[in-house]
């Protein structure tokens, strides 16, 4: 049986053996070709007249060792936080379906049982006053769910330009901002100790091979020449409002 070809960017070592294998090459001779100082040096001088870094990455590495094997799957990292004995036992819900059952757990959570009376009353009445909030509840295209290719990324979101779902989901964000903004409450800090960083690693089928397989190229590049990865190194996934089914779940990681 022929082994599935699967992109994995968990980790640096699994995304150049990932890669290695797409290429039918090694990681050490990959490595090798993605430390040359040329492409930098030759991108920086060029550039006007060259793709964009990732194209341009690609296409390197593409000359060098032939085209890439059609991928079967590709890993990706939905990033949250969580309450402890989540499970995602129906899966990574999009936004809309997820919703009521994490306004229940957000009542639930909060101590203070005037404070509670308030928000469980503001979340049944619709008057949460965030415009975030209401753009993102009423508006399916922003329902998700969403995940990223390169796992560390989610490390350095704030640097790389990104929204730190560790630190607290938007749509958390956007309930305690509208709470506060008509309670006076902050109820971040609460949700900071009652809800845990967490990682969930999922597989899907690939429908866009070369935009993942460049931008893992340019995260194992960026690794390599700086040590972090880069804004190369972000793409993201979409599931377009469908869940992503528990069994294409891999794993949930705690991110202590």
């Amino acid at each position: 049986m022929t082994p599935r070809i699967v992109l994995d960017c968990e980790t640096f070592e699994a995304t150049l053996e990932s890669l290695a294998r797409i290429f039918q090459t090694t990681p050490d001779t990959l490595h090798t070709l993605l430390s040359a100082k040329e492409i930098d040096a030759h991108f920086e001088i060029h550039w006007r007249e060259l793709p964009e870094f990732k194209e341009y990455v690609y296409a390197i590495v593409e000359k060098h060792f032939g085209s890439p094997l059609p991928l079967d799957a590709v890993c990706w990292f939905h990033t949250t936080r969580i309450f402890p004995g989540t499970n995602f036992s129906e899966g990574i819900l999009p936004l809309g379906a997820a919703l009521p059952a994490l306004k229940e757990r957000l009542v639930q959570a909060v101590d203070d049982a005037h404070i509670r009376e308030q928000l469980q009353g503001a979340l049944h009445s619709n008057s949460i006053i965030d415009f975030h909030y209401s753009n993102k509840t009423q508006n399916p295209i922003h329902w998700g769910p969403y995940a990223i290719l390169v796992k560390e990324v989610a490390l350095h979101a704030t640097e790389l330009g990104q929204h730190d779902y560790l630190g607290m989901p938007e749509i958390i964000e956007d309930i305690c901002n509208g709470f506060e903004n008509v309670t006076g409450t902050n109820l971040i800090p609460e949700y900071s100790t009652k809800l845990k960083p967490a990682i969930v690693k999922f597989t899907h089928a690939s429908d866009r091979d070369e935009s993942c397989i460049a931008t893992a190229l340019c995260y194992a590049h960026s690794r390599i020449q700086k040590g972090i990865p880069c804004a190369n190194s972000v793409t993201c996934f979409d599931g377009k409002n469908n869940p992503v089914p528990p069994r294409c779940i891999l794993r949930v990681e705690i991110v202590e």
